[in-house]
């Protein structure tokens, strides 16, 4: 028992080296937003009660006459500011209740152990349903993964980019478990699915997008309505769950500050970065009454530096005021139709461009902070966490980045090809299950792929929280294969 119990936790906390060797798990810019929105949640529900080293960064905007007196001219250095009741829409409030809890019970390492066996989990049960789940080949599956993937590095990341590759996987699993699993066991994996789409909204996308190729691949295949249809209604279900919570955290916001939260111009930006957007302000501005036409007049801008820069030679957004940020969001979906509509053929081709860009750049970018000049690092984070993380070889900038990229570009191609390699020719129960795998695998990574590349910017973190799939894949279809040949030479 207690030799069982050491092997799951060696197991898990294997899936989490990263963040261990690193001494505190990894930031993203986004994090602190999820965290302070939760925080400044519960401060604002509590009466001002419940604080934590979190609050100071906004409580003065909260306090009587913090508001600031003529909140549309204001510009913010920040995307949220509670000063002018700014609070920006896409980031879930129930992720980020997550990660403030655990961070208020342990600074965040109960979200990484969290993380990191839920990916044992579902590793253990997707051998066991193809027939592999042998503590050995357990512990190499587990090996494999955490030491040649990007697994590890995300388990380790405060974001919700690992629910994207558990919501996909629980998928997976679900759509060959034939009645296979517990019903505990399903619930679990139809759970795990809907904390994924209530986290992200890409999430949401990508789930749907399987639903629809589990739809086609079982009309097509001829299949029994029993084998697929409650899969693909479940995942419709879950659809309409993240969609409701996205309309949800909006009257929340509503409620409380007045104001709708606004979406960042992710359309406006990445139109504008690849040319027909820019070009359609030239032609149109000011008669087209944009907000956008204040920048008809750039040669060129980049889409993250049009949203986030702080540099006034190529920045956008962040020099904005309140006004015309409301005017940009309230605007975006109308300024990006009226460009395909003026360009179909050019920003058609740009946003498939930036997919395809998206769906090759996969590598581990995330490690590294970046904090030679500790005073000036992270300033969005308490005291004693940007002090950890300055001493820490993410804040100093010691990971291997480059090192990491190249293993896992080789690791994904040979995956690749051992993948295709083991499903030549062959047509029996397990290969038509990872065939099914493959299927719905590319329709998320292809979604994940146009999202990324072609909606927001294409980066590298976008695909990596994904691609770790590609080799569990390829370990699958190697062990298969590999117990099909042994069976055929003992019969031999």
């Amino acid at each position: 028992m207690i030799r069982r119990m050491l092997f799951h936790l060696a197991c898990v906390v294997a899936l989490a080296w990263p963040a261990f060797l690193n001494g505190q798990p990894f930031y993203f810019p986004d994090s602190t937003a999820y965290v302070r929105a939760a925080d400044s949640a519960a401060y604002i529900f509590s009466g001002h009660r419940i604080r934590s080293e979190w609050t100071a960064h906004y409580a003065r905007s909260l306090e009587p006459g913090g508001k600031v007196r003529d909140a549309d001219r204001h510009v913010s250095p920040r995307g949220n500011d509670l000063g002018t009741e700014s609070i920006m829409a896409g980031r879930s409030p129930y992720f980020g209740a997550l990660l403030w809890l655990s961070y208020m019970l342990g600074r965040f390492w109960l979200f990484v152990l969290g993380q990191a066996a839920i990916a044992y989990a579902l590793i253990r049960l997707t051998l066991r349903l193809f027939g592999l789940a042998r503590p050995l080949v357990v512990a190499g599956t587990v090996a494999a993964l955490a030491l040649l993937t990007s697994l590890p590095f995300f388990t380790g990341l405060l974001m919700p980019d690992l629910l994207a590759g558990f919501g996909i996987l629980a998928f997976l699993l679900l759509a060959i478990e034939r009645g296979r699993l517990a019903p505990a066991e399903r619930w679990s994996l139809y759970a795990l699915m809907a904390a994924s789409a209530v986290a992200h909204l890409t999430h949401i996308l990508v789930i749907a997008a399987m639903v629809a190729v589990l739809l086609v691949w079982g009309l097509v295949a001829r299949w029994p309505r029993r084998r697929f249809l409650p899969l693909a209604g479940s995942g419709a279900t879950i659809v309409l769950i993240g969609l409701l919570s996205v309309m949800l955290t909006s009257a929340m916001v509503e409620h409380v500050f007045g104001r709708k939260p606004l979406l960042v111009p992710l359309l406006t930006a990445r139109f504008i970065a690849d040319g027909p957007g820019l070009d359609y302000l030239r032609s149109h501005c000011p008669e087209a009454g944009f907000a956008a036409c204040a920048w008809a007049g750039q040669d060129h801008m980049g889409a993250g530096e049009f949203l986030w820069s702080h540099d006034p030679k190529v920045g956008g957004y962040m020099f904005a005021d309140t006004a015309t940020r409301r005017a940009l969001s309230a605007e975006d979906k109308a300024f990006a139709l009226a460009v395909l509509a003026e360009y179909p053929i050019e920003q058609g081709g740009r946003i498939l461009r930036n997919g395809l860009r998206q769906m090759l750049r996969f590598e581990v970018d995330l490690a590294n902070s970046h904090c030679a000049t500790p005073p000036h690092c992270w300033t969005s984070l308490p005291p004693r966490e940007r002090a950890t993380l300055a001493a820490s070889p993410a804040g100093r900038g010691l990971w291997p980045q480059r090192g990491l990229a190249g293993l896992h570009y080789g690791v994904v191609g040979l995956a690749l090809i051992a993948v295709v390699s083991c499903l030549a020719g062959r047509r029996d129960r397990a290969a038509r299950d990872i065939g099914l795998w493959c299927a719905l695998l590319l329709a998320a990574m292809a979604a994940n792929a146009l999202l990324g590349g072609g909606v927001s910017e294409p980066q590298p973190r976008y695909q990596a929280r994904i691609i770790w799939l590609l080799p569990l894949v390829a370990i699958v279809a190697g062990l298969v294969w590999r117990r099909r040949h042994s069976v055929a030479e003992v019969d031999g």
